[in-house]
């Protein structure tokens, strides 16, 4: 090959390596275009949140079956809280994940625990309005290792065994030992007797829930300068006569009965008392069916000054009596029920504020969601009443206690039946209503009672 062959092959040889070196940038520059949506590099800031670092909390109540009602407004106030504390920033920036599942009943409960487990993998179960499906579902989820958060369930038992369940609201034992011990203050004192001249009957429902009230006072009339003259129980579906029971209560010559019912039997007691003319000084409920509408209705002017003993809520004390944190705290709530639509009610207000405790008291302080974490971070709330949107307080039972996880200061308050509806009367710094009727007037001063509704029998 001559030299100006040679000459030729190194001129094109040149050129091709040109166009290839050009080639290459254009694919470079092409490649690094964040005008192309296929190419453009992530963000570092903009990652997906890693899975495992959320909290995920699943709410077990009643959303189908006769306790629906009530129950729904439990969900609502929970699911309420949960968004307010996503809005806050959630659990260090992370907002906490939220699923549900329906327990009509207590083999549902069972179910819808391993559901949320083993399904819906989550941390913490909340529930759950009623105390017999709680108390399947609370040793359920201890089974699978997973913390129960207890917002409206009553029944003692659900934290006299198990080692996973903090309770936030009150034990049924408490409205047990509370209505003796308003008997032997605020009652008293009203009456204008002195606690050891009082006569006490304690009549009660023979279900988990009625005898643990019961136990409870019974416990507590063994301490206390008052006499227990009466004590009976009765199953509340086939009770039909308190005869008996009333014509003990007059001839023990009793100041006040102690009373644990459902609406229909609770109905029948009073217009059996009335058709004996057996005149009652006082009386107080624990609960059940003496805080509902339907059992004063038919009483009419006969249920004013009856009391009935129950844990607080916001639309039954005397608010002004909180602190400015917990009325900001109030009324940024109901404007976000306002939003969702949901009404307000005594259970929506349980089950928000002791959700909220858990998500703003509890979590933020345990190392990690295990059934030993929370119990430890429980032991260091310290929630005064007055801070509570609720009027009680937040302080729970160590391991040691006989009932452990228990909320020690979900402490009761006193209503009273007046013009058909609940006034709280005691104790003094929530009231919102004076004593009415105390004594209770002779029944010839009162009105008829009517015959309950068909649906109450």
């Amino acid at each position: 090959m001559n030299k100006t062959s040679r000459l030729l092959v190194l001129v094109l040889l040149l050129a091709a390596f040109a166009v290839l070196v050009a080639a290459c940038e254009v694919d470079e520059d092409e490649a690094a275009d964040p005008e192309d949506p296929e190419e453009e590099p992530d963000d570092p800031e903009e990652e997906p949140e890693d899975p495992d670092d959320q909290v995920r909390i699943g709410a077990m109540f009643p959303q189908t079956g006769d306790l629906a009602f009530e129950a729904t407004e439990a969900l609502e106030g929970v699911e309420t809280a949960v968004e307010m504390y996503n809005e806050d920033g959630g659990l260090d920036g992370t907002p906490v994940d939220f699923v549900d599942a329906d327990a009509p009943d207590p083999e549902a409960g069972t179910s819808a625990v391993r559901q949320l487990v083993e399904e819906d993998e989550v941390d913490v179960i909340v529930g759950t309005y009623a105390s017999a499906i709680a108390s399947a579902a609370v040793p359920a989820a201890q089974r699978l290792d997973t913390p129960y958060l207890e917002t409206t369930a009553f029944a003692a038992s659900i934290t006299e065994g198990p080692e996973n369940v903090l309770r936030t609201t009150i034990s049924s034992s408490d409205l047990g030992a509370y209505s003796v011990e308003f008997i032997e203050t605020g009652l008293a004192d009203e009456l204008g007797e002195s606690p050891e001249d009082m006569n006490v009957a304690m009549v009660y429902t023979d279900d988990e829930f009625g005898t643990s009230i019961a136990d409870a006072a019974l416990e507590a009339m063994e301490d206390s300068p008052a006499e227990l003259v009466v004590e009976e129980s009765y199953d509340a579906g086939t009770i039909s006569d308190f005869s008996s029971t009333l014509l003990q209560i007059d001839e023990e010559d009793t100041d006040v009965v102690i009373h644990v019912s459902q609406i229909s039997d609770g109905i029948l007691f009073w217009r059996q008392a009335q058709e004996l003319d057996i005149d009652i000084p006082a009386a107080v409920g624990a609960g059940g069916g003496y805080g509902q509408t339907d059992f004063a209705e038919p009483l009419g002017d006969a249920a004013d000054g009856i009391f009935n003993i129950v844990p607080p809520t916001p639309g039954s004390i005397d608010t002004e009596a909180l602190t400015d944190d917990a009325q900001e705290l109030l009324a940024r709530y109901e404007d976000t029920l306002e939003e969702q639509g949901y009404d307000q009610g005594v259970y929506t207000d349980w089950g928000f504020m002791g959700t909220w405790v858990f998500l703003n008291e509890i979590l933020p302080n345990a190392e990690s969601t295990s059934i030993d974490d929370l119990m430890e971070a429980a032991q260091q709330v310290d929630v005064a009443p007055e801070d509570s949107i609720t009027g009680f307080g937040f302080e729970f039972a160590g391991p040691d206690h006989e009932t452990p996880g228990q909320n020690l200061r979900a402490e009761p308050v006193v209503q009273q039946w007046q013009d058909v509806d609940l006034q709280v009367v005691f104790p003094e710094e929530f009231a919102v209503a004076d004593y009415l009727n105390v004594p209770l007037p002779d029944w010839e001063e009162r009105d008829e009672i009517e015959e309950p509704d068909e649906d109450d029998e």
